[in-house]
């Protein structure tokens, strides 16, 4: 038996294996966007609302959910299984605030493979756009961008969820909305 050839065959083994694990890490966490260079716009805001929510600190809503008791075992249950919630809104006193550059760089990231567009709403003067990322039964991930004259929202929900689960965290925190005069959604 050639040990030379065996060890190069461990070796491809282990190199395959690790590059798969690899790729299953990064497909896990693609639904997450890079949002911090929106940070920037805060400065310029007559209001503002950054929601960063890691795993562990999702796990803080948990406390606060007020539902009832059906509706609250089955938030509990999303929350528990969420990897993120980040959210970027800004109001402005005038329009031109920020730059349409801003909003391209997240767009870029949404055209990406994974993500799946399901709602685009465009005028002269404003856009609303809903994305998921769809993974066998459920939803990897969810993100909404919405722009006016004078508004910037973007959100990013990320962690296996079903509509169901969607519709009950939407109505407990106003996460998935960035419509109305305040940006983002607030409880």
């Amino acid at each position: 038996m050639n040990t030379e050839s065996v060890a190069t065959g461990c070796s491809s083994v282990l190199l395959a294996l690790l590059l798969f694990c690899g790729l299953a890490v990064a497909r896990a966490q693609d639904a997450r966007l890079r949002l911090d260079h929106l940070d920037r716009l805060s400065v310029r805001a007559t209001e503002s609302v950054e929601i960063t929510m890691n795993d562990v600190q999702v796990q803080f809503l948990r406390k606060l959910v007020s539902l009832s008791e059906p509706d609250q075992s089955k938030l509990k249950g999303l929350l528990s299984k969420l990897k993120g919630v980040y959210v970027r809104g800004y109001e402005f006193a005038r329009d031109g605030e920020y730059s349409d550059g801003d909003i391209e760089e997240v767009r870029a990231q949404l055209r990406s493979p994974g993500w799946e567009r399901i709602v685009e709403v465009r005028n002269r003067n404003k856009s609303d756009e809903v994305f998921f990322m769809p993974r066998n039964d459920e939803i990897a991930g969810f993100a909404a961008v919405s722009t006016g004259p004078r508004k910037v929202c973007v959100i990013n929900i990320v962690g296996p969820m079903d509509i169901d689960e969607m519709t009950l965290l939407d109505r407990e925190f106003h996460l998935m909305r960035c419509d109305g005069s305040n940006v983002g959604g607030r409880r």
